[in-house]
């Protein structure tokens, strides 16, 4: 029987995990892909840039204008790579939810969790204003740490069903929703206008204070997600074991 995998050993950390082999040329695709489309998300503007000036720019190239360093690496790079980011944050915590829920349909905005981080942040922004932007990722994850714990106490009866974590879920996000209404309704307009944006999820004037505030979180918590992704391909094999079964 052909071996598909490949087993990667560490000689100095007790380390060790097991890949398909065609995981490492899907890798390389997709780093591939993304680089490109990074470099043509930067040189699309209203000021010209083209792409082969975006990769000068950003090796350090001289490209003969000042206005092109300010214009990518002030303007549009930290727009990109605080995108990029996201992406890579939204598509993390999307399989978590979906390998702890058994359900691929499952995600942070079905269950409640993003309306608790949503409620909390624009409760900073609304409510205390002068505070600085790295206050608002430690707010919108107090807050979806609160609707998690709320989420599990509420559905637990001698242990959680998928089904009901899902259904409190939904229960917890219309009430947190319903909140974050009411302060966007009844709050100062300028600062409401700010947390509209924020909801909206809009990269548009970010900037490198904000992308460095957001960046600690991925280094933190994306080798977390890495390191605890077998117990969810446990969790996912108990389960075919069960329909099985059935």
């Amino acid at each position: 029987m052909k071996n598909n995998t490949i087993i990667f050993r560490s000689k100095f950390l007790p380390i060790s995990f097991r890949l398909h082999r065609r995981i490492p040329s899907v890798l390389l695709l997709i780093l591939i892909i993304t680089l490109i489309t990074f470099i043509i998300s930067t040189s699309v503007g209203e000021y010209p840039t083209p792409p082969l000036v975006v990769l000068q720019t950003l090796l350090g190239i001289d490209t003969g204008n000042a206005d092109y360093g300010f214009v990518i690496n002030t303007l549009r790079l930290p727009r990109t790579l605080t995108a990029c980011l996201v992406g890579i944050a939204l598509a993390i915590s999307g399989a978590i939810m979906q390998g702890l829920t058994r359900n691929a349909l499952a995600d942070p905005g079905i269950i409640g969790i993003n309306a608790g981080a949503s409620l909390a942040a624009v409760s900073i922004i609304i409510l205390l204003p002068n505070l600085p932007a790295g206050i608002l990722p430690i707010s919108a994850f107090l807050g979806a740490l609160i609707a998690s714990l709320l989420i599990y106490i509420f559905a637990w009866d001698r242990g959680t069903h998928p089904v009901r974590l899902i259904l409190i879920g939904v229960g917890i996000s219309a009430v947190a929703g319903a909140c974050t209404s009411f302060m966007v309704t009844f709050g100062n307009i300028y600062d409401v206008n700010q947390a509209l944006v924020w909801l909206a999820g809009s990269v548009y004037g970010r900037t490198w204070e904000q992308l460095f505030a957001f960046l600690p979180w991925l280094i933190v918590f994306v080798p977390l997600a890495l390191i605890k992704a077998s117990e969810l391909n446990t969790l996912n094999l108990g389960d075919q074991g069960k329909r099985k079964k059935i």
